[in-house]
């Protein structure tokens, strides 16, 4: 009798993992799920640990890609069979999976069907390789594992922190005596989250071409070795002076850009005393390398760890979002040119060297200002562009400068938009009398006060006002005051009479009726639900 062939699951997501457990059957049709994986790193130790049949795994997952399981799969020569699913058609990952042997490819949503044609037919490949066949396969796959440790293989792993590596490689009589060590990685700018306008055939001719340029250059300066890293090519130096790992990536890059019309990215790792600590010199490369969203693409760019960054207090950005609100609603142009710049400056410094919380700064403050548009009745319509979602166009953006063109963009047409529904003198003037209250909602504003602002006699104002709020001002003052006394009271300690004239009322039981009226409670019953 046969035994149940054995299945690991893998994917990120742990709904899709209990999904794929539920969908079919799994010991009727003669499995057993013998483990799940959630990310690349955790598949393939437990590939080493289960010794699974097949293999079922999202092609895009962290740590490692389903391809990079595959390959070492097949490069390995284990008797594993794999099944791929991603959300996307990702043609170029396909291709991939099934250069490396996956049975087959499938899209999400996998419905039962789909998940159970597949798996049958998993089942019958490897009910047809008889016992012997397979342990002879899984023998020559460790002679061949234990025969290949080649040097680029132990550079991989000392890049992964691996002193055993190190003290291999060094057995091998392939280490030369120098006073330091520097790891460097180079990778194609096209691979850094951008979709590829190349196919298979073209990107394996650039890489190999590209893998050529970069071995000829290492080889002609000495102490060096190059390996793979992933989609990136990594560069172990060998050298006596600090400066020599700059200057060997400066020369390299012009070679690239000259020959091979080709851009790419160079991190340039800290100079480290031995190879047993190239781990440190390799994370430090991939900072600099990360560090070209704003430091711009095709540049080789040192251990950002040598860089001085500034430090930005968090309050300066919200002070600079105001600003920038300002020159908005007064449809000063000139000023919303220099808010708009200082308010960029200021994200890029709050960063630090993480592209995301650069794109969700530059969100955030978006949003911010389409809700104050809202507030004039101007509906900007910026959540899209063209045809996708803002955020996911931010996302998209390969470098902070692009990004900081999408937010420039964005800013310009909602000033458009602003001073097409401004038209005549009303819009501004409009705006001109809520900024007022917005800053004087402490004080005795007056109907006949805020009406003498913008040169009108009272009874006007107030049908002006209204033709363009759709309420009365008495009421606007009102509902902006109960919005300031409902932040005062959740977010302070301050008594009711405090905040009642903080927000322009002298008679805390007159204040506390109005708040009652707005939000049905009085205020400490109100701060009261809420904490239970």
């Amino acid at each position: 009798m046969n035994r149940n062939i054995r299945v690991l699951l893998a994917d990120d997501e742990p709904v899709i993992l209990r999904g794929l457990k539920k969908l079919i059957s799994w010991d009727a049709l003669g499995l057993d799920i013998v483990g799940e994986a959630c990310d690349g790193i955790e598949l393939k130790s437990m590939i080493a640990a289960c010794n699974p049949d097949l293999v079922i795994s999202d092609i895009s997952m962290p740590g490692f890609t389903g391809i990079d399981i595959i390959r070492d799969i097949h490069e390995s020569g284990l008797p594993i069979k794999v099944v791929f699913i991603s959300a996307y058609q990702e043609f170029s990952y396909a291709r991939q999976a099934l250069q490396y042997g996956a049975l087959d490819y499938l899209v999400k949503p996998v419905n039962t069907g789909q998940l159970e044609q597949v798996v049958s037919r998993a089942v019958a490949v490897i009910r047809q390789e008889t016992e012997e066949e397979r342990n002879k396969e899984m023998l020559k796959s460790y002679e061949r594992k234990n025969h290949s440790v080649t040097i680029e293989e132990l550079l991989e792993q000392i890049t992964d922190g691996s002193k055993g590596a190190a003290a291999a490689l060094a057995r091998m009589g392939n280490i030369a005596i120098s006073r330091y060590a520097t790891v460097c990685v180079v990778e194609i700018d096209e691979y850094s989250g951008m979709p590829t306008r190349w196919e298979e055939r073209e990107r394996k001719l650039v890489e190999f071409a590209l893998s050529n340029i970069i071995k000829e250059t290492v080889e002609e300066a000495g102490s060096g070795y190059v390996f793979r890293k992933g989609e990136r090519f990594g560069i172990l130096l060998q050298h006596e002076h600090e400066g020599e790992p700059q200057r060997l990536m400066e020369d390299l890059h012009h070679k690239i850009n000259s020959f091979l019309k080709l851009q790419v990215s160079i991190g340039v790792g800290k100079s480290v005393s031995g190879i047993e600590e190239a781990v440190e010199s390799y994370r430090s490369a991939l900072k600099g390398l990360r560090a070209r969203y704003f430091a711009g693409l095709n540049r080789v760019i040192p251990d950002i760890e040598e860089r001085q960054e500034a430090s930005f207090p968090i309050s300066e950005l919200t002070s600079l979002q105001a600003s920038l609100s300002e020159a908005l609603k007064s449809l000063d142009k000139e000023q919303l040119a220099a808010s708009s710049g200082k308010l960029q400056e200021a994200v890029q410094l709050l960063s630090g060297d993480s592209r995301n919380q650069a794109v969700s700064h530059i969100y955030n403050a978006i949003i911010q200002l389409e809700q104050e548009l809202a507030d004039y009745g101007v509906d900007a319509g910026l959540l899209v562009q063209d045809d996708k979602p803002l955020l996911e166009k931010l996302t998209d953006a390969p470098t902070y400068a692009e990004l900081q063109q999408a937010f420039e963009d964005v800013v310009n047409k909602m000033y458009d938009q602003l001073a097409c529904k401004a038209g005549g003198k009303e819009m501004p003037q409009l705006m001109q009398v809520k900024a007022y209250v917005e800053e004087h909602y402490a004080e005795n504003i007056t109907l006949e006060s805020t009406a003498s602002l913008v040169y009108m006699n009272p009874y006007y104002f107030s049908s002006f006002f209204k033709k363009h709020t759709g309420q009365n001002f008495k009421s606007y003052l009102t509902e902006v005051r109960m919005g300031h006394a409902l932040r005062l009271l959740l977010q302070s300690d301050l008594m009711v009479y405090e905040i009642a004239e903080l927000v322009g009322y002298n008679n805390a039981r007159h204040f506390s009726d109005m708040f009652k009226k707005k939000y049905g409670k009085l205020p400490q019953e109100y701060k009261h639900s809420l904490r239970n």
